[in-house]
């Protein structure tokens, strides 16, 4: 098992943070609240990445939404930046027997007008092993959209994952796509937690029992900004 880090990006702090997701005594509110300052560290290279009049478009899981997508709002919208959020809520399964591919097919969606007329697209997940999630929630974003660039954040890839995931797309759509990510693994076990990882399981490592239970919340951040939308 091999840990690679991002040298160019990845500072002593980033380090610590994720050292603190994959200690199994970090308990669910401190877990959540590191994976928020990844969020605030990955808004401020993106804000280093962007053009200054750049619109953009933020995609996240559900279990993603309060924490490392609000980091990273937090830090782009402080700059003015006009930042769209769209959230997406997968039911990841094997298609199949267990050595099926995965797949994960949006069972809910919130979006915010104007989301689908911005040029920079952030595609954000915890961490990106095969890349089923990621694929999903693209596909469905660009059969609306057209951005100049997608950026697909995550603190942890699985090696491979990169290339697993562009092959998924026509090179008209892969071309655009640059990688902010802080360390990159190369083991998984045969349930698919990569290791170290993100520490396991995300969904019961930020409180959940599950996936069902996942699947039924509304994150904070979309309930603010849908009462902030309707009452502008």
């Amino acid at each position: 098992m091999a840990r690679k880090l991002e040298q160019t990006i990845v500072n002593h702090f980033i380090e610590e943070l994720l050292e603190k997701l994959i200690d199994s005594s970090t308990d669910s509110h401190h877990y959540a609240d590191t994976m928020y300052q990844l969020g605030v560290e990955f808004g401020h290279i993106i804000l280093n990445e962007i053009k200054q009049a750049s619109t953009i478009t933020l995609a996240c899981t559900v279990e993603d939404a309060d924490y490392l997508a609000k980091g990273i709002l937090d830090v782009l919208e402080r700059q003015n930046n006009k930042v769209f959020l769209a959230v997406f809520w997968n039911k990841r399964f094997k298609a199949g027997d267990e050595y099926s591919i995965s797949v994960a097919p949006i069972i809910k969606e919130y979006h915010e007008s104007g989301f689908n007329k911005t040029n920079i697209l952030i595609i954000l997940k915890s961490i990106i092993a095969n890349s089923c999630v990621v694929r999903t929630n693209l596909t469905r974003l660009i059969e609306e959209s057209s951005p100049e660039e997608i950026l697909v954040v995550a603190p942890v890839l699985l090696k491979g994952a990169k290339e697993n995931l562009e092959r998924e797309f026509d090179q008209s759509i892969s071309k655009r796509f640059r990688y902010l990510y802080f360390a990159e693994d190369d083991e998984k076990t045969k349930e698919g937690i990569v290791l170290p990882g993100i520490g396991g399981d995300v969904y019961k490592r930020l409180g959940f029992t599950g996936q069902e239970a996942k699947n039924r919340f509304t994150p904070s951040i979309v309930k603010e900004r849908r009462y902030r939308n309707y009452h502008v």
